[in-house]
């Protein structure tokens, strides 16, 4: 969805789906009249419109949402946007769940962002205090795993933000994966945020460990769930472990304004932490004018990994982004050898 969104607007393309006439669902927003505040939200209803319409006409109907009246109970989300006119033999029940699908998320602005979900899902409806608690749950979950890292900890406004989205994710799997497991394997092939990222371990945690029979979407989606709130998460908690985090030293004359710059830059990174001069044991990276390039009985005092990065007192903007670049290759390089070193434990 929200690759055919920001692809198709943000690129000046043309509408892309061939099977179906854009006017058509245009005509199927127009008539319900429905409002949009956001831009986006409309684009994303359309598309999420014609990927119903691709849907009904194969036939590939959904059949019945028998968890959503455990969210919902019976309050009516909104009116039948699809009507029996637009498709005369898709069957009433099948044409109902596609209705509720819909009204769901008719708001939504499928975007990992704090602002995109002042409306995660229906403004008037009232949900099940149960999957509340769950969020509720969560929250103090990461609160005792991050603590002050967490910002959210601090500020009541990000933390409604947050839980919004993270109620609006659940619920759509709660309703949509209740029957079988869904694996993030038959969807990324290269998912390497399983692999090198805590704070997705962490939420998988959380999610698989939920009770099977109260919450079967949930436990059921555990994988996709971590998936998308490690790509909104990141905004508010800070996931970098201390003995991950990168030692940095910057050697340049005091007296040169580049030696200001210089550490402006890289403070800017959360995985650094300058040390001092006089600092040799664990220093990762040395940041060194070439004037000041450390002798050879110097360099004995580091570590053997050390990366020497010199710099020119006279360099420009390129030059910040090719050194933050450079750091970050180093932080990730640290994770990966963790990563490799906890493989060889475990296979002892």
């Amino acid at each position: 969805m929200a690759y055919y969104v920001y692809w198709y607007t943000y690129h000046g393309q043309e509408w892309p789906f061939g099977l179906i006439q854009e006017n058509s669902i245009d005509q199927i927003i127009a008539r319900s009249g429905i409002k949009f505040d956001n831009p986006i939200v409309h684009f994303q209803l359309k598309y999420f419109l014609a990927i119903s319409r691709i849907r009904l006409i194969k036939r590939n109907y959904i059949d019945e949402l028998p968890y959503y009246s455990v969210v919902f109970g019976n309050q009516m989300l909104g009116g039948d946007i699809l009507t029996h006119e637009d498709y005369p033999i898709v069957p009433v029940d099948a044409l109902d769940s596609e209705n509720k699908l819909i009204n769901l998320f008719r708001r939504t602005a499928f975007q990992p962002s704090d602002t995109a979900f002042e409306q995660p899902i229906n403004a008037d409806a009232r949900i099940n205090p149960k999957f509340y608690a769950l969020v509720y749950h969560f929250i103090d979950f990461l609160k005792e795993h991050y603590h002050d890292d967490m910002t959210v900890y601090h500020d009541q406004k990000t933390l409604k933000h947050i839980m919004t989205y993270v109620t609006r994710d659940i619920v759509f799997y709660y309703i949509m994966a209740p029957y079988s497991i869904m694996h993030l394997d038959t969807m990324y092939n290269n998912d390497d945020e399983r692999n090198y990222t805590d704070l997705y371990k962490d939420i998988y945690t959380f999610f698989s460990s939920v009770d099977q029979n109260e919450f079967p979407g949930i436990y059921n989606a555990a994988e996709l769930i971590s998936r998308n709130l490690y790509q909104v998460l990141p905004s508010y908690i800070s996931t970098i472990r201390q003995e991950d985090i990168i030692n940095v030293k910057v050697l340049i004359d005091p007296g040169n304004q580049a030696a200001e710059v210089v550490l402006r830059n890289i403070k800017t990174l959360e995985f650094v932490r300058v040390v001092p001069s006089n600092v040799y044991e664990d220093v990762d990276v040395l940041i060194t004018s070439l004037d000041v390039l450390p002798l050879d009985i110097e360099k004995k005092k580091y570590p053997k990994n050390l990366k020497v990065i010199s710099w020119d007192i006279s360099s420009t903007r390129p030059d910040y982004i090719w050194l933050l670049i450079q750091l970050n290759q180093v932080y990730v390089k640290k994770l990966k050898e963790k990563i490799e070193n906890n493989k060889k434990i475990k296979a002892l």
